[in-house]
């Protein structure tokens, strides 16, 4: 790894710590303050935490976690022996028009009835017993993954803003990957940990090699790259905090050479060398150089 991308992990880890360390304040999941005041309260109301984290898929964020606020608003309440009594038809009323809170209110409905359930018998009805206890970040994943439609994802997603967010103590962190969502895996290919359009299991295994201890530690500095300036097409480089070091921006500013052109430009001194125009040396010498600048 060279230099610059040293750097960078140095820097987003750094980044991701200080979320740690930082004093405790209201999450901002909607920009809405009576929800978020719901889903922040997760000592008298932790399955609205559980149940929104379990429908961000597929949707803006925004959208899914204004879903506890929305639903007792329609119902009157949200306590969960209330939510209990809702069956797969009644969650489908919940969510259609004019709600609006999802656009598969037959697939959201089942992942809510199925978690209100899962939360009443194995937890006793408090969602709180899946991170309470000191537990280490495997049991606190793993237990997010029984939910129904909860995959690694979501898992590490609600594992990881518990401890960063929330400051929940788990005993380790080390089971805490990367949420490798469409933004994180575009941000983590143009600043040159992985290559462009990498999979989902290649973003989180390039993680853990940076950060054995906590691999998503620098998990939400990532997705707000991408959410906010490293978009699809037109990223606005000049914006971003990682400008400096990133490979995507110090390509395009020229700064660094693409593979294509550092492949010609030694297969041309490979030439040289051979007619003797060149040293062997100088030739070892350029080829370091250029792969210095990849």
């Amino acid at each position: 790894m060279d230099a610059a991308l040293l750097a960078l992990r140095d820097r987003l880890v750094d980044q991701g710590t200080a979320e740690l360390s930082a004093p405790p304040a209201t999450l901002k999941f909607t920009g809405e303050g009576t929800v978020d005041a719901l889903i922040n309260d997760i000592q008298t109301y932790p399955h609205a935490f559980v149940l929104a984290a379990l429908v961000d898929r597929q949707v803006k964020a925004e959208i899914a976690w204004r879903l506890p606020g929305r639903v007792r608003d329609r119902l009157g309440t949200f306590e969960i022996d209330d939510l209990a009594k809702l069956d797969r038809s009644a969650w489908i009323k919940v969510l259609r028009e004019p709600m609006a809170l999802h656009l598969y209110p037959e697939t959201m409905a089942g992942v809510l009835e199925l978690g209100v359930r899962r939360i009443i018998d194995q937890y006793g009805g408090d969602a709180s017993a899946i991170w309470s206890g000191n537990p280490s970040s495997k049991l606190v994943v793993n237990r997010f993954r029984e939910f129904h439609g909860a995959g690694p994802k979501i898992s590490t997603m609600a594992a990881n803003i518990l401890v960063r967010g929330f400051h929940v103590p788990m005993s380790d962190y080390r089971a805490i990957d990367i949420s490798a969502d469409v933004h994180v895996r575009r941000v983590m290919g143009r600043l040159g940990f992985v290559r462009q359009d990498p999979g989902l299991g290649e973003v989180v295994e390039a993680a853990r090699t940076l950060n054995l201890d906590f691999p998503g530690v620098f998990d939400l500095s990532l997705w707000r790259i991408g959410r906010t300036v490293c978009h699809p097409a037109n990223p606005r480089c000049s914006e971003c905090v990682l400008n400096d070091l990133c490979t995507y921006a110090r390509r395009s500013r020229g700064e660094l050479t693409t593979v294509g052109a550092m492949a010609d430009e030694l297969k041309e001194l490979a030439m040289m060398r051979d007619e003797g125009l060149i040293t062997p040396e100088d030739y070892d010498a350029k080829k370091a150089e250029w792969l210095g600048r990849i």
